[in-house]
């Protein structure tokens, strides 16, 4: 196939329209994949490829496709879920990308520290119903060594991986993320922004449909105090 065809894709309700070279400039991501074995691949009603994604994120995927380069916008926060799309994608450059941009947008906050709470919740229905929940925190490493014992485990899963005074935690405990903002409210955080994205999908296993859903909530908490 001719690699200037227009390809339109329908990722997660949203219509992009570009090339197959485009598509294929990473040949071992799931778009260059895509474009080898299409028939592996779903289409909508209208015969485009269809990508159960968040569609909103394509855009920045896209747009490294075609220029090797991450452009956000100014305050981009939604760094978690990009990254986390990008690694779907298995677009290694992007990843490296996106968490180089993470830890310059974290430098960037003056006068006030910064936690970024994101939980996860995975839904798989098919006999019964299994949840799994894994809640990750961004910010400084005092701050978050600040949190109550209860609600996480020091040092074993700090990982000072954003910066030399900024860490990731992980925490697979259920409903940690209300704790944890009970807690930052009471000692004068603000929480600045809280929002919910919401994915599914259905996978054949032969004998019955495995039906999956996907909840991730993320609230960016802000304490107004001078950084190092």
């Amino acid at each position: 196939m001719e690699k200037s065809e227009v390809i339109l894709l329908n990722v997660g309700g949203y219509i992009y329209n570009t090339t197959r070279a485009t598509l294929v400039k990473y040949p071992n991501s799931t778009l260059g994949l895509m474009m080898k074995e299409d028939t592996l691949f779903s289409k909508d009603q209208d015969g485009n490829f269809f990508i159960d994604r968040d569609g909103q994120m394509f855009r920045y995927i896209l747009n490294f496709c075609r220029s090797g380069k991450l452009c956000l916008p100014q305050q981009f926060s939604d760094y978690d879920l990009l990254e986390n799309e990008a690694k779907f994608y298995e677009i290694e450059p992007l990843v490296t990308s996106i968490k180089s941009s993470r830890k310059q947008a974290m430098k960037k906050y003056q006068g006030f520290n910064y936690i970024e709470v994101v939980e996860e919740k995975s839904y798989y229905f098919l006999h019964s119903t299994y949840v799994r929940t894994v809640t990750s925190l961004y910010g400084r490493t005092d701050d978050l060594k600040a949190l109550p014992p209860d609600f996480v485990n020091f040092p074993e899963n700090l990982l000072t991986d954003l910066g030399s005074n900024y860490s990731k935690l992980t925490i697979n405990k259920c409903d940690v993320r209300l704790q944890i903002g009970e807690f930052l409210s009471e000692r004068g955080w603000v929480k600045e922004h809280s929002d919910l994205q919401v994915s599914s999908s259905i996978e054949d296993t032969g004998y019955s449909n495995k039906k999956y859903k996907e909840l991730t909530y993320r609230d960016v908490w802000k304490m107004y105090k001078k950084n190092d």
